[in-house]
């Protein structure tokens, strides 16, 4: 439905009056009924408006409640940090909390971004001391800076040796995860789909490893199915995706491995009790005794790749997010508790709510049993008499009113001073209208309904992130540690990885673009169809058009030949300056699915 100008309203009544009592002339019609004809024209425009607004909401909410939170909402900016412990038996936990402050120099709206790990993961009173690989020797610091200590050939194997030293109170190193991490190679998610192939050693006995990131996950619901659905919560299905996205950087020790009894030594030894080399110029530098860990890598490996592999131990991912805390006194209220938010955060969701006589309230998800007794509703929007969406609506009926009635009714001469205010005042409303449209559209507020009001003090913790806004931190950014006691345990932080994946709210325009592709391609692809339709709703403000080609490459090992490809070509809206990372991406998503028999080449064909 669209929204008809009065004057056309009017028109299409006289027309018709005119047709009814065969008029010719619209002069020769009774003044009494071109005056009855102006009034409806008007009251008519007035229910037009309200019914095109209505069709709108209707729309607009149709799309909020049939979209997945997995594409209407903000997702957090994530990277890799490196945390380095104080003492043994330490362990993150998803309220521990690291602090980044002034990232960008030319940002002055938003000086502090909070980082959170995205898992329980032990963390280790150890060190990577020293790599060897077959072209050098390269010593580590305390900053995970790089130092060429030895730069000849050593032997020929596809190997690197990593030189370990630990706390002396750890007895086991089961669990232990290192982060690879390939910088300086464009196709890197060839190598870390590798890296499972790898086989580990030390002092002659293999290694049992997994290509994963060891968490620590405990079962807190007593009530199974309360519990599944807490694991359904956006915020956790967001810590799980960050998570699945760089496990394959990871290598975790699979199997007991007791390092009370194994030897350290200045040169790693050969499966014979042979040193790997002999050579005195590389044997001087390896002037520490240190538990060496070899890694055999299949032949796609090649001497300078592992010679620019970073190797790190104590990696943890982490996303950007803000821990909220609110106190609500519920004496004057009808259960209601907003959940505010500041300036350009979204929300994520909830982590606990208490009252004061520290009664846990448990989220209703359509069911109630024996064992729950007090629950809330989560709800979004639609609970104020006067929201952002209403200002605009109201900024422009009092526009529309003002310039078809006030130019009316203030013709005479004597009303020129008020004509003059009108126009002032029309120019203060657009320049409102201009400015709401430059702040965005803000994410409207989650509300709390508690299932019964008592009149209690309400405490409740929950999470919201910056999005986008957190993307581009650099590498080897410091991070300080916020948390109470925190500063006793973590010896230093700093991001390995630079921040990336964050998302901000969807607009109007990306949410029927993700519509669209979830009612056509139901998460899979199988046709260019569903990958076009992919691709729109995945960069709809980067993407303008996609077109699909078959081609011919040669294959990835010598055995394959020439293969069939899926040829994709992308038109953008302006020139990527990143396009390698881009090509990267969507290669990755559209891998993850897709059958396994599609081959895809992507290009970009900028204008």
């Amino acid at each position: 439905m669209t929204q008809g100008k009065k004057e056309e309203i009017q028109e299409s009544m006289i027309r018709s009056a005119l047709h009814f009592w065969n008029i010719k002339n619209v002069e020769n019609l009774d003044p009494l009924v071109r005056l009855l004809i102006e009034g409806l024209s008007e009251q008519l425009y007035v229910l037009s408006g309200e019914m095109y607004d209505m069709e709108n909401r209707v729309i607009q909410r149709l799309c909020e409640v049939l979209l997945p939170e997995s594409v209407s909402k903000a997702k957090p900016s994530h990277a890799i940090a490196y945390i380095a412990p104080q003492w043994n038996d330490t362990k993150t936990n998803l309220e521990m909390r690291f602090l980044v402050k002034n990232p960008f120099l030319n940002n002055d709206a938003r000086q502090e971004y909070s980082f959170f790990p995205v898992a329980n993961i032990p963390l280790y009173q150890a060190n990577i001391k020293k790599i060897i690989h077959p072209q050098g020797i390269v010593q580590i610091d305390e900053q995970l800076n790089k130092k060429e200590l030895y730069s000849s050939p050593l032997f020929s194997d596809k190997k690197i040796w990593i030189g370990l030293s630990f706390d002396e109170d750890i007895k086991d190193l089961e669990h232990l995860s290192f982060f690879f991490n390939f910088p300086n190679v464009i196709k890197k998610e060839d190598y870390l789909n590798l890296l499972q192939y790898t086989q580990w050693e030390c002092n002659g006995k293999l290694l049992k490893v997994r290509n994963r990131l060891y968490t620590e996950e405990h079962i807190q619901k007593n009530n199974l199915v309360e519990y599944f659905f807490d694991n359904q919560e956006f915020n956790h299905r967001v810590n799980r995706e960050i998570l699945e996205h760089y496990t394959p950087h990871y290598l975790t020790i699979d199997e007991y491995f007791s390092v009370q009894n194994e030897k350290k030594q200045t040169v790693p030894f050969s499966n014979i009790e042979e040193p790997i080399f002999t050579n005195e110029e590389a044997v001087a530098v390896c002037d520490e005794k240190l538990l060496w860990i070899g890694v055999s890598f299949p032949e796609q490996f090649s001497y300078q790749i592992l010679s620019e592999i970073e190797i790190a131990i104590n990696a943890v991912p982490v996303a950007n997010k803000e821990l909220k805390e609110i106190t609500h006194n519920n004496e004057r209220e009808l259960g209601i508790i907003p959940l505010n938010l500041d300036k350009k955060e979204s929300f994520l969701g909830i982590i606990s709510v208490t009252d004061d006589k520290n009664y846990s309230y448990t989220r209703s998800h359509g069911f109630k049993t024996d064992t729950i007794q007090r629950t809330y509703a989560l709800r979004q929007g639609g609970s104020e008499s006067f929201d952002n969406r209403s200002t605009k609506d109201f900024l422009a009926k009092l526009e529309n009113i003002l310039e078809d009635e006030g130019n009316r009714v203030f013709l005479q001469k004597e009303y020129k001073d008020i004509k003059e205010m009108v126009k002032e005042t029309i120019k203060r409303i657009q320049l409102m209208g201009r400015t709401l449209q430059n702040e965005g559209d803000n994410e409207a507020l989650h509300y709390i309904f508690l299932d019964s009001s008592p009149e209690n003090l309400f405490f409740i913790k929950y999470w919201t992130t910056l999005g986008e806004l957190a993307n581009g931190i650099r590498i080897h950014t410091p991070l300080s540690p916020t948390s109470v006691g925190a500063h006793s345990y973590v010896k230093q932080a700093f991001l390995l990885t630079s921040s990336s994946g964050g998302l901000g709210i969807p607009t109007e325009r990306e949410r029927i673009a993700q519509f669209k592709y979830l009612l056509n391609g139901r998460g899979r692809i199988v046709t260019n169809y569903d990958i076009k339709t992919f691709l729109l709703a995945e960069y709809p403000n980067t993407i303008s058009d996609v077109y699909i080609e078959h081609g011919i490459s040669k294959g990835e090992t010598s055995l394959q030949g020439l293969v069939r490809t899926i040829d994709v070509h992308l038109k953008t809206f302006s020139i990527i300056d990143e396009k390698e990372v881009l090509i990267e991406n969507i290669y990755k998503k559209l891998v993850h699915i897709s059958p396994m028999t599609f081959q895809y080449r992507i290009f970009i064909d900028e204008n």
